[in-house]
């Protein structure tokens, strides 16, 4: 008699923050990765197979995000998810991009999906966040003026920066200061005292948690009672701003609010999941485009009816009206989403509250 075989499994890789400065902001994301990996593989896997899910840590380096994306092609990734931050994303995908492997990246840069036909994004990019970021400031806030801060150690940072500064001009908006600073920076007292003295009515930082967060708790220690203004990479922030972000506004991929199909089934998915008795847990809102990315993979292979990987790349560059989480996403030329709305979240309280969504 002839055992029965089990189908053999599919490795995806996740790339992603596990150690180094930017494990605090990647963590929270792994829940999300693993109710989608299960909702994936209780459903079928990939075409019959388990999906087997390589978590690779790029110890919050470039450097690191190349040695993962290689470990990726060794280990016979049919596709990669990530990185989170886009100067890992950066890093990874020209490898990945030779190695003719799929990459949805979970990262802003618009440079990123330019580096070759096998690199697609989930979310929207900094060219639209930027341009939203000022028209914002300019008619919702009615600011007349503004500063802006950059971690120079950051592709992100420097990216989102530019186009707000850009399109804040365009709108009739002065830039009264800029200032960049080190990514591992904890004292901004020169910093704050450009601020004191230029008098904006906006502070933007396209900051990451730990830095924007100190930069604005010195700021309010300081005196300065402005409105400041951030990126979606504000997750934890108020662990390092404390009070004084009240009255602060950011972007985000993701709200509880946002009621599509997609996002209600996610939700119900994720508290059955990781609730323990009366305690409900918390969605990490930069979390849902991942599960969307696995989402979008298994989509995507579904419609390819094969695990080769140029036909998933043919599939995913073929998205339309996939309906995700985070929002519909319909994939251009470039593999970036066209038309995904973002939200504009508000500091009043522990929880950041929903203030409205903002669309092309």
């Amino acid at each position: 008699m002839i055992a029965n075989s089990s189908p053999e499994p599919v490795n995806v890789a996740a790339i992603l923050s596990i150690t180094g400065i930017a494990s605090p902001h990647n963590k929270p994301l792994i829940p999300l990765i693993e109710l989608a990996v299960d909702e994936i593989n209780s459903n079928g896997g990939l075409l019959g197979h388990p999906l087997r899910l390589m978590m690779l840590d790029n110890k919050s380096t470039p450097i690191g995000s190349i040695q993962a994306a290689r470990d990726a092609v060794l280990g016979n990734a049919v596709a990669v998810i990530g990185a989170h931050w886009s100067s890992h994303s950066l890093a990874m995908a020209p490898v990945l991009q030779k190695a003719a492997i799929p990459m949805i990246s979970l990262s802003t840069n618009p440079d990123i999906t330019l580096v070759g036909d096998y690199i697609f994004r989930i979310n929207f990019n900094d060219i639209f966040q930027g341009e939203m970021l000022a028209r914002f400031a300019r008619t919702t806030l009615g600011a007349q003026s503004a500063a802006v801060l950059k971690n120079l150690n950051e592709a992100y940072c420097l990216t989102l920066a530019k186009y707000f500064a850009g399109h804040f001009r365009e709108l009739g908006g002065k830039i009264l200061f800029e200032s960049g600073y080190k990514g591992d920076a904890v004292d901004f007292k020169e910093i704050v005292s450009g601020i004191k003295v230029a008098a904006p009515d906006v502070v933007f930082i396209p900051g990451y948690s730990r830095d924007s967060g100190f930069l604005i708790k010195q700021a309010h220690m300081q005196g300065i009672k402005t409105v400041f203004i951030g990126g979606d990479a504000w997750d934890d922030i108020r662990v390092y701003a404390g009070d004084a972000l009240d009255g602060s506004f950011c972007t985000s991929v993701w709200h509880p609010r946002m009621d599509n199909p997609a996002s209600r089934h996610m939700q119900a998915k994720y508290h059955q999941k990781y609730d323990q008795g009366e305690i409900e847990s918390k969605i990490n809102f930069s979390a849902v485009p991942w599960y969307d990315a696995f989402m979008l993979l298994k989509d995507a292979v579904k419609r390819a009816k094969s695990l080769e990987r140029a036909d998933i790349r043919d599939a995913l560059a073929a998205t339309r009206e996939f309906q995700g989480a985070s929002g519909t996403v319909n994939l251009d030329l470039n593999g970036d989403p066209v038309g995904k709305e973002m939200v504009i979240l508000k500091y009043d309280s522990d929880t950041p509250v929903f203030f409205r969504t903002l669309m092309p």
